[in-house]
This record gives C-alpha cells, sequence and structure tokens, in this order.
C-alpha cells in the first residue's frame, strides 16, 4: 500500500479501482448501515457513484424517520456531526451519502496499512 492516507475523496476513491479495497468498502457500509443488501459495484472509475447511488436511498429513509435515525447513522460510521451539516449545506443528502461512502472506504483503508505493518513486524 502507498504511504500515508489522504482524508480527501480526491486521494481516496483510485482505491476502488482494487477489488479487495471495494468489496471491504461494501462490507464496512453495510455493517455500519444495517444494510446487507448492498451490491458490490465492478471495479474502477463508476464504483464510487455506484455505491453513493446505493446509500443515498438509505440515508433518505433515514432522515424521513427523524433526526435520531440519522445520527445512529453518522455516530455508526463515525462521521462527525459538524462535517454532516457542512456536508449537507454544500451538497444535502447525495452529499452526506458520499461523505459515508468515503469514511467507510477510509476506515477500510486503515485497517489494510495497519495490517500491512503488523505483518511487517
Amino acid at each position: 500500500m502507498r504511504g500515508e492516507l489522504s482524508t480527501t475523496g480526491a486521494a481516496l476513491v483510485p482505491w476502488l479501482d482494487r477489488a479487495e479495497v471495494l468489496q471491504g468498502t461494501v462490507g464496512q457500509l453495510r455493517k455500519d448501515l444495517n444494510v446487507p443488501e448492498l451490491e458490490v459495484p465492478a471495479p474502477g472509475e463508476g464504483a464510487f457513484e455506484a455505491l453513493r447511488a446505493q446509500v443515498l436511498p438509505v440515508i433518505q429513509e433515514r432522515h424521513r424517520q427523524g433526526p435520531h435515525a440519522l445520527g445512529v447513522v453518522l455516530y455508526r460510521v463515525d462521521l462527525p456531526e459538524a462535517h454532516a451539516r457542512r456536508s449537507m449545506a454544500a451538497g444535502g443528502l447525495s452529499e452526506l451519502a458520499g461523505q459515508l461512502v468515503l469514511r467507510a472506504l477510509q476506515k477500510v483503508l486503515t485497517r489494510m496499512r495497519y495490517a500491512a505493518l503488523s505483518a511487517g513486524e
């Protein structure tokens, strides 16, 4: 794996070209969102948007259910409330769905990085 992990979407999204990273990200989203039916899209350029498109209706439903339901999702994904508010202000629920995908991807990459570091000890 490459050296440092970035927190920006532009730097993270290319990792979805790798099947194992994509599979891990979908697994993380399934767990965090409690939606086992999320499908693994084809790796590559469209993977991020395909995941966002699957996450968006879940977030829309939680938003309709009220602030508590959406707050539970943010807590499970580990997305700070202030970050979620900025995302909503910037692009609504679609932007928030993208941020949730990025956070799941970041979790997967962090686990992979530390697993590689532990294996090298």
